[in-house]
């Protein structure tokens, strides 16, 4: 029967890491609330340097709920569904009055609405395998098309070694983790040295590592990488630096900005605490390590709406570029960050 009890548990962390925009725990949550919120921070470099010296802050809200499915008898197939709101807000300088070197602040909120499904199929005494998909509305709400929505499939495989390590390869299709779409190669390591102590990674976007001291208390240390993107159907009113034009002086790319994304890799302990039967409370804080917010075109640099990058004075170079081109929010803005959050268990 061991393969039984090794399935709920990697049940556990697949239905996480499906919640890739930065769920924690969900795996085993049939219903949750989280707010998390990161400090301000200075921006140090920015593209338009115009932007330099200006504060960016962010917050997230995310309410999820589901159930799950045994589809036979023997429990070897088991489907899991969950669905989830979550809404990201950030306020960003959109302009700087050059007389008073004051900055004017604007704000946006990217609001993601999917399905989560995860089918387990164990295979035999050693293998276990996973598909997982998430689906769904990724958009300010603005002027919907079909480009704000989108799905990000995944499989994955299991070993197990023993009772106490399992291992598992896996791959993701354009997951928005790491503030782009992008498809990578995955690491599963569950390993369990003592019934007190767990290491659960699944690499590279989360490893945790918990201690048990009673039945009331859970006691970790978290590396998380959180993102997404989101499609915008109204350009911020950012104003940034005119692009050079022998036949427009004024001309500006504020419209082709039509993405926000941003990504988070947190570090720092977590707690949780058993309220009564199957709901907890966690409190989660800490240090980002790699921090990036920004806008963009949508398209590859050198083609369609943007024009390759070029070194400065060299036709349409970085000087010349507006807010569209932002990564300068992607330099150095580390900053603390608070993680609160409430969950019923299966």
């Amino acid at each position: 029967m061991m393969h039984r009890s090794v399935r709920s548990v990697l049940l556990l962390m697949l239905l996480y890491f499906s919640v890739s925009l930065g769920i924690s725990y969900a795996q085993r949550e049939q219903a949750s609330i989280r707010y998390e919120v990161f400090g301000p921070r200075t921006i140090p470099s920015a593209t338009p340097s115009l932007f330099n010296g200006a504060t960016i802050t962010g917050s997230l809200f995310t309410l999820a709920g589901g159930f799950q499915t045994q589809l036979d008898r023997d429990g070897t197939m088991i489907l899991s569904n969950q669905l989830v709101y979550r809404n990201a807000f950030a306020t960003f300088p959109i302009a700087k009055n050059p007389t008073t070197q004051d900055f004017t602040y604007g704000s946006i909120t990217g609001h993601a609405i999917y399905y989560e499904g995860v089918y387990l199929q164990t295979l035999s005494e050693k293998f276990q395998l996973a598909l997982a998909l998430r689906a769904g509305l990724f958009s300010d709400l603005n002027n919907i098309d079909i480009s704000h929505f989108r799905a990000e499939p995944l499989f994955f495989l299991d070993y197990f070694l023993n009772e106490q390590l399992t291992l598992g390869l896996g791959f993701v299709y354009n997951t928005s983790n790491f503030g782009r779409l992008i498809s990578v190669p995955l690491l599963h390591i569950y390993w369990i040295p003592s019934s007190e102590i767990l290491l659960d990674a699944l690499v590279p976007t989360r490893l945790d590592l918990w201690y048990y001291p009673s039945k009331q208390w859970d006691l970790g240390l978290s590396v998380v990488l959180n993102g997404s993107q989101f499609q915008l159907g109204r350009a911020p009113g950012i104003i940034g630096i005119d692009r050079t034009d022998p036949s427009d002086n004024s001309f500006k790319r504020v419209a082709d900005i039509n993405q926000l994304f941003f990504a988070n890799a947190t570090i720092g302990p977590n707690i949780r605490y058993n309220l009564f039967e199957k709901t907890y409370v966690s409190i989660e804080g800490g240090y980002s390590i790699v921090r990036r917010f920004g806008f963009d075109a949508g398209s590859p640099v050198g083609t369609g709406y943007v024009p390759a990058r070029t070194a400065a004075g060299e036709g349409y170079g970085d000087t010349n570029y507006i807010v569209s081109y932002l990564r300068g929010f992607d330099f150095a803005v580390n900053t603390w960050f608070l993680r609160l959050g409430m969950q019923i268990m299966y």
